[in-house]
């Protein structure tokens, strides 16, 4: 049995459902077993959820299975009582309704009074505590720049590692588990530039992937740490590995934990001697995993780039997720207002 969700014996958790809901309670085993067809980050937030809805269920001698409209209300109501971003409980209601589409149940979304209250912790969340979606402070390319001259100063190689780290997550606006993927032998150099293969992200799961010509500029700078490093004779090394004391690079294909990237931006943020950002949502004092995707979405839309070249530099699939970006960082200016000032 997967640890996912529930542990235990199959056929007891099918014994445990009534009749009518055997064929969902199969759905759901079905499901289990089916895992590998969504990002580990997915199963994690799934996992998360469940567990704080069963937690919650069996306090009050409710049943987790199936999910009650009537007690889902209750639970996403009570998240909002406690004071939990509007954003978090959303994620909730987006778990529960993913764990009723895979059993084949009706999905609380279906349901008028589970969507009235949905509607109501949205709007209360904006109108009465003043609610702002969280963003990573920005990594702008001038910070970049100021940046490639104090590292590439540097006699360590930790120093240059994290140079080529930060100009690659610019340059690519991957995410931070996308960048902590890349091999050696995902580059590819032709000329004076790399192009670079990403097997997946986020957003692409195709066998395909994606290819990204890298600016040259990034090229220098991947080909400074390659050859410091050691690792261009290493193609199936992780392009970014931990390094020694001793001043060596680690040859491994285990990738950096999530801590040691997002410390690469926090360490870059305090060698500029930056004051810590106020913060936002109780986080994102300094630059963040996140930061050089939101800095290079809002340089790009400050020299004019489209929307859909900046959605197809960053993989996404909603413009909104992008607006909001670009909204927070003050570089867009409404069509109307476009309009007047022309």
């Amino acid at each position: 049995m997967s640890k996912l969700i529930i542990s235990g014996n199959p056929g007891m958790f099918l014994r445990d459902i009534g009749a009518e809901y055997q064929e969902a309670a199969k759905n759901f085993m079905q499901f289990l077993n089916d895992q590998g067809a969504y990002s580990p980050n997915t199963l994690r937030d799934l996992r998360q959820v469940f567990h704080s809805w069963a937690r919650w269920c069996h306090a009050r001698g409710l049943a987790w299975f199936p999910i009650s409209p009537e007690a889902a209300r209750e639970y996403l109501l009570q998240l909002h009582d406690a004071d939990l971003a509007s954003t978090t409980i959303e994620k909730h209601y987006a778990m529960l309704n993913m764990l009723l589409s895979q059993c084949g149940l009706p999905q609380l979304s279906d349901d008028k009074s589970v969507s009235l209250a949905m509607r109501r912790i949205r709007r209360e969340a904006a109108t009465e505590k003043g609610e702002r979606t969280g963003q990573a402070v920005p990594l702008r390319w001038d910070d970049l720049k100021l940046l490639d001259v104090l590292l590439s100063r540097s006699d360590r190689l930790v120093d240059l590692r994290n140079r080529a780290f930060l100009f690659l997550a610019y340059n690519t606006l991957l995410r931070m588990a996308e960048m902590s993927r890349v091999r050696v032998r995902d580059l590819e150099q032709t000329g004076d530039t790399v192009t670079l293969h990403v097997s997946h992200t986020k957003t692409i799961t195709t066998a395909a992937g994606l290819d990204k010509v890298l600016s040259r500029r990034t090229t220098a700078v991947l080909n400074d740490w390659l050859d410091a490093s050691g690792l261009r004779d290493h193609p199936d090394a992780i392009l970014f590995p931990p390094v020694h004391r001793s001043n060596k690079a680690r040859i491994t294909t285990t990738p950096l934990t999530a801590p040691a990237m997002e410390k690469i931006f926090s360490d870059a943020w305090a060698l500029l001697g930056k004051s810590d950002a106020t913060p936002n949502k109780g986080r994102y004092r300094t630059w963040t995993g996140h930061s050089a995707r939101v800095g290079a979405a809002i340089d790009m839309a400050e020299k004019q780039v489209s929307l859909v070249e900046i959605m197809q530099e960053g993989t996404w699939k909603k413009p909104e997720t992008l607006m909001r970006y670009l909204r927070r960082g003050g570089v867009t200016a409404g069509a109307n207002s476009r309009l007047m000032d022309s």
